[in-house]
């Protein structure tokens, strides 16, 4: 227990794996007894998601990261409720984190820092992340932690908590016969990737990696000569990367989804599970595919070797290397038994991600920071 409750601040109207985290982490504190409120956008699919699973949410109008009516209103959630400690989750819920602790000497200061790119190299930026009312910053992987160090922060201010995700929803996957039947893929080997397209998860790559792809199993007689690549989720460079599948005449290889709810029953689809980003602050997807018994094969990308086990869970390559990409691909579809072997090793792997270790890992930040040891 802490001697104080938690306000949570994100400033993310949209649902993707940040605000899974949030929500992860409010549900676990809740079941260790922490009193807790969040703040959030009004009609933000956090805000409902969390009010759904019984989490205190206080819907607050933002504007830009220096709002000063979100700053009074929460400043003040926080003195009429006696909330001492407000946790940030986003860059903008930072910047708003700082304005209120600034005015009030009681209140304490954590921001989580989710992104394994550098902060912005401006004046204000660096008084941003170097502000001594930060009182501590929670990486969620170790190569976060090294980029928060590169911007100037001590690694004194700095904890790690790795993401987390339920592992137990992955232990029976939904029957995924159904997807097949949508896209009509019965009898193919299926690779997955599931994440937002934007520019870091570099799909770029991954699409000429399945050129390279092609080239192989052209030449090859058995079962991996027939599959199909599934890019699940949605964003800004969706229309940029359909063109390129085009270009490098993939369409009868690669098939978007776009954004997709029933994330479990693809990977009941998926034989292998396949990731091409260039910086990557930890993955929670990847997890959901280990949790799921899936082999992975991605590029060494931010955190992502802290999840995989190269040689035991999967193969990893070097960023924006779509022949290398393309040759462990190839490897492990032509490799049924180490695909189960890595596989299994995943399902085990995994269990120490799971998203209540990381609040407890959150919690132990929290009684240190309210000298509550």
């Amino acid at each position: 227990m802490i001697s104080t409750g938690v306000l949570h601040i994100t400033t993310a109207r949209s649902w993707r794996g940040g605000e899974q985290q949030v929500l992860y982490l409010a549900i676990a504190l809740a079941e260790e007894g922490i009193r807790q409120c969040i703040v959030a956008p009004p009609g933000s699919e956090l805000a409902n998601r969390a009010r759904q699973a019984g989490i205190a949410v206080m819907e607050v109008p933002i504007l830009g990261e220096i709002d000063f009516l979100a700053v009074s209103r929460i400043r003040r959630i926080a003195r009429e409720q006696g909330y001492r400690l407000l946790h940030a989750h986003t860059a903008k819920a930072h910047s708003l984190g700082l304005l209120a602790r600034r005015k009030q000497s009681d209140l304490r200061l954590i921001v989580t820092r989710r992104v394994d790119f550098p902060a912005r190299p401006n004046f204000l930026s660096r008084k941003k992340y170097q502000s001594p009312f930060v009182d501590r910053y929670i990486a969620i992987s170790e190569n976060v932690k090294r980029i928060l160090i590169q911007d100037g922060i001590s690694a004194e201010r700095i904890s790690v908590a790795y993401s987390g995700i339920d592992s137990a929803k992955f232990k029976r996957l939904p029957d995924s016969k159904y997807l097949a039947h949508e896209f009509g893929c019965q009898g193919y080997m299926i690779l997955g990737n599931v994440a937002a397209l934007v520019d870091h998860k570099d799909h770029r790559t991954l699409l000429e990696a399945v050129g390279v792809l092609e080239e192989l199993t052209d030449r090859s007689d058995g079962p991996e000569k027939h599959w199909k690549l599934f890019i699940v989720g949605t964003g800004e460079l969706e229309g940029y990367l359909k063109a390129l599948c085009e270009e490098l005449n993939l369409e009868d290889r690669v098939i978007f989804t776009g954004f997709r709810k029933d994330i479990p029953a693809f990977l009941d689809l998926f034989d292998v599970f396949v990731m091409s980003s260039k910086e990557e602050g930890l993955g929670t997807s990847v997890l959901d595919a280990m949790a799921a018994g899936l082999p992975v094969v991605a590029t060494a990308g931010g955190g992502i070797p802290e999840m995989v086990d190269h040689k035991k869970g999967g193969l990893l390559s070097p960023t924006q290397g779509p022949r290398k990409l393309a040759e462990s691909l190839y490897y492990i579809m032509s490799k049924p038994g180490i695909r189960k072997r890595y596989g299994s090793y995943n399902r085990k792997r995994v269990r120490d991600f799971d998203f209540r270790n990381t609040a407890i890992q959150n919690l132990e930040v929290y009684k240190s920071v309210l000298g509550d040891d």
